[in-house]
């Protein structure tokens, strides 16, 4: 599912083919071959032309109420190179602290900073960006001059986000991103969702230690902000307590 996301992802390698909808997660619109414009570049460059975008709240509105964080899950690009180091890192976990809240500092951070400067100034910092754009832009176009010390920035931060993912699972996505604090609003609301049958559950708590969010209580199952919806959870409950619903469970 993900290395589909990532090739329909780049489907705009021509001009028609560049359309101007928003994607359902954090993937950098000035990728050589976006087929998608990125949500919080869009909410940027509106922030900082004072204007707000119906179309981009809207589109959020839509993914937001039927999937939840579930594109952070099946579908982000950039969530998947999360999933593919902690493969790589194995057993091994670094406790750490749940600290939902930090990607909602995040979020305001990109907004004020889009309200001052009058500019997208998180687009010149995003680790996914220097991934999908700055590195791809790099390549194929090798004598271009105008590189300066934001495409360096960009390396930097990619290379901290990938080695911080190392020891804590998914770090970006957990503490970080601020589209992840946008689509985990919806997770209480969300048509797909989790369900807990309480009645199969024996309490062994398997499920909160597949979890590479790490989600504390049961019930933060599909509700927490921090939860992507991976299903992981799912697919290790020894009394299949849990499973994928069409309806959000109150």
């Amino acid at each position: 599912m993900q290395v589909g996301t990532l090739i329909i992802s780049n489907l705009g390698f021509i001009p028609i083919l560049k359309t101007g909808g928003i994607c359902p997660f954090l993937y950098c619109h000035g990728c050589p071959f976006a087929f998608l414009a990125c949500p919080i570049g869009v909410l940027q460059h509106f922030v900082a032309l004072r204007q707000v975008s119906l179309f981009m709240l809207g589109s959020l509105g839509i993914y937001g109420t039927l999937m939840g964080r579930a594109f952070c899950g099946w579908a982000c690009p950039f969530g998947a190179l999360h999933d593919f180091i902690s493969y790589l890192r194995g057993e091994r976990k670094v406790k750490a602290p749940r600290c939902w809240f930090t990607k909602y500092i995040m979020l305001s951070i990109v907004v004020v900073l889009a309200w001052i400067t009058v500019d997208t100034f998180f687009c010149k910092v995003c680790p996914s960006g220097s991934l999908f754009a700055a590195i791809p832009f790099y390549i194929l176009n090798p004598n271009y001059q105008g590189f300066g010390v934001f495409f360096h920035i960009h390396i930097l931060t990619l290379a901290a986000s990938l080695a911080l993912a190392y020891f804590v699972g998914r770090f970006w996505c957990r503490y970080l991103c601020p589209l992840a604090a946008i689509n985990g609003i919806f997770n209480k609301i969300s048509l797909l969702n989790i369900h807990l049958d309480e009645e199969k559950c024996s309490g062994c708590k398997v499920c909160l230690k597949a979890c590479e969010m790490r989600i504390e209580r049961i019930d933060e199952i599909g509700r927490s902000t921090d939860c992507t919806l991976c299903g992981r959870c799912v697919e290790d409950c020894p009394e299949k307590a849990l499973s994928f619903t069409k309806l959000a469970v109150s």
